[in-house]
């Protein structure tokens, strides 16, 4: 244990001389989580930029106007009045949606034709797009709904027959874990596991690298020491690193974010622990069988693009093809990601989670069967010329 806790001293006093690896393990997690803050601090879509134009002006126009002026969802730009000037806005992302009212919109809403009223939005971008038709399609029914039972009211009807009619057929939704569908809920789990594993594995990879350049690694192949000890001494530092920094943006989103954790506290620290083992064991891999730094930095850079799109995380797994999915299933952050939004908005038990624990225990498992693997024999390069 002694000779342990010696190769973890010494592993420890590069860290805090190296004081790019010092900001990136301790600090780069925490300002990461800031920025992500940050970005997602509202959470849902507000004050949307919305042009609408009116070509009946008349009082029941206006009154369509009236709505979406005092909708909470939507901003309403002034000074665009005709059509072209609002495909000149769209263009301009000056406003993200449109509403036009044709001309004899009253007319036709008198005579009880379908006055119809035209919607565009922005569909460049998705978010833009659902939140947009989902806030104008609210309004609309709700306007609709006033119209009718003023009308039915014209006519005598009482409040109880006006209800029976307007409630004929209805239904109530319920919307479970996500009830105001805040992005931040959605996006931010996810986000924290990505920035544990890049910055985990980035680390964690330039140790023997770092001794293969130095030329010091052959101090520790020369050694009595065994592998396993060679490995846990030189690896404790990241993964202790690695779970304090998961437990600190855990801490920051909660306190500061206000998310909430549903689910138990006890399940998430022990699929952090074996998510931050995993990624330390194969991190400490490739930093094996990597021949210097600069490799291995290729090798993380390749890995950080297809994370988060192969994993299932933003995009339904039924809906990847079956390869990629085969692919995803053989990462760390797959079971991770979706497990930690599973047990914090869905406050699912183990029972439910038995696949990500024992998936992250056998790549657990694996990679440090990998890591244990490793002779201690010097690699040279074969050189050939004169």
């Amino acid at each position: 244990m002694r000779q342990i806790f010696y190769i973890t001293y010494y592993e420890m006093a590069h860290i805090f001389k190296d004081k790019i690896l010092l900001l990136l393990i301790f600090v780069v997690p925490l300002l990461y989580a800031i920025f992500f803050g940050a970005v997602y601090s509202q959470g849902v879509l507000t004050d949307i930029p919305l042009a609408v134009v009116d070509l009946d002006q008349s009082a029941l126009s206006r009154e369509v106007v009236k709505s979406f002026v005092n909708s909470p969802r939507f901003h309403v730009v002034d000074g665009i009045t005709t059509y072209p000037q609002l495909a000149e806005g769209m263009g301009e992302n000056i406003v993200r949606a449109g509403v036009v009212i044709p001309q004899n919109f009253a007319a036709d809403a008198a005579l009880s034709k379908g006055a119809k009223i035209l919607t565009v939005y922005d569909g460049s971008n998705l978010i833009w797009g659902y939140n947009i038709r989902k806030y104008t399609q609210e309004i609309i029914n709700q306007f609709s709904s006033y119209q009718a039972s003023s009308y039915m009211a014209g006519l005598g009807l009482s409040k109880k027959e006006i209800i029976d009619v307007l409630d004929t057929v209805s239904t109530n939704i319920t919307i479970w874990y996500n009830p105001t569908f805040s992005y931040a809920s959605y996006m931010l789990y996810g986000l924290i596991m990505l920035v544990i594993h890049q910055i985990c594995l980035l680390s964690v990879s330039l140790t023997v690298t770092r001794e293969k350049e130095n030329n010091s690694w052959l101090q520790f192949l020369c050694s009595p020491l065994p592998a396993w000890k060679i490995f846990l001494g030189k690896a404790l530092p990241y993964f202790l690193a690695a779970f304090m920094n998961f437990c600190l943006l855990l801490w920051f989103i909660t306190s500061f974010m206000h998310l909430k954790i549903n689910g138990s506290v006890t399940l998430i620290m022990l699929l952090g622990l074996l998510y931050t083992a995993a990624v330390t064991s194969f991190g400490f891999y490739t930093s094996l069988q990597a021949r210097n730094s600069l490799q291995v930095t290729r090798y993380i850079m390749l890995l950080s693009v297809p994370l988060l799109m192969v994993s299932g995380y933003t995009w339904p797994q039924t809906h990847i093809p079956a390869f990629i999915n085969s692919f995803a299933r053989l990462l760390p952050f797959t079971w991770m990601a979706e497990g930690l939004r599973n047990v914090a908005l869905k406050n699912l038990g183990v029972n439910c989670l038995t696949p990500a624990i024992l998936a992250l225990s056998l790549m657990l498992v694996a990679g440090i069967l990998l890591v244990l693997t490793f002779k201690k024999v010097l690699n040279r390069e074969n050189h050939t010329g004169v």
